[in-house]
């Protein structure tokens, strides 16, 4: 296969395999799931309807077809199980943990730091959704850069 002249690819491709490399890295050290995750159980309470904060094209590794990749947010609400707030994060059309009803929430002190995390962990979605997909924006399938903030 041969390699793109186009510099931007080249770079989004570096910073794509990086990430993989990292993401196995965090991977492996997490260890294996436990039986609850606070994450999971903190966004069934996330007020809905989230809010659609990105679209993609996602292209599927395997066999080529295509998807519609939607990140979405809740908007903050207090942490049901403790203290500080929560805003939770969820990917549909990927498939994976976070293409769920609910998502995952991220914590925070209050709204402010709890949003701010949610993007953190928006960007760990899409990390993940590359995994399996080529990512991609809609309009005129330019690569999307995953080394650039959401």
């Amino acid at each position: 296969m041969p390699i793109s002249d186009d510099k931007s690819i080249r770079e989004a491709k570096l910073a794509e395999a990086l990430r993989t490399n990292l993401r196995k890295r965090k991977a492996a050290a997490r260890g294996p799931s436990g039986v609850s995750d606070a994450a999971i159980e903190a966004a069934q309470a996330a007020p809905q309807p989230y809010n659609a904060v990105r679209k993609l094209l996602g292209i599927n590794h395997r066999d080529g077809s295509r998807v519609e990749l939607v990140v979405e947010l809740s908007a903050p609400f207090p942490n049901p199980d403790g203290q500080g707030w929560a805003a939770a994060v969820r990917l549909t059309g990927a498939g994976g943990p976070f293409d769920t009803q609910s998502g995952k929430a991220a914590f925070g002190r209050d709204g402010l730091a709890a949003t701010r995390k949610a993007i953190d962990l928006a960007q760990t979605a899409l990390d993940l959704a590359s995994t399996t997909h080529d990512l991609r924006w809609p309009d005129d399938e330019r690569p999307y850069d995953l080394s650039a903030p959401i």
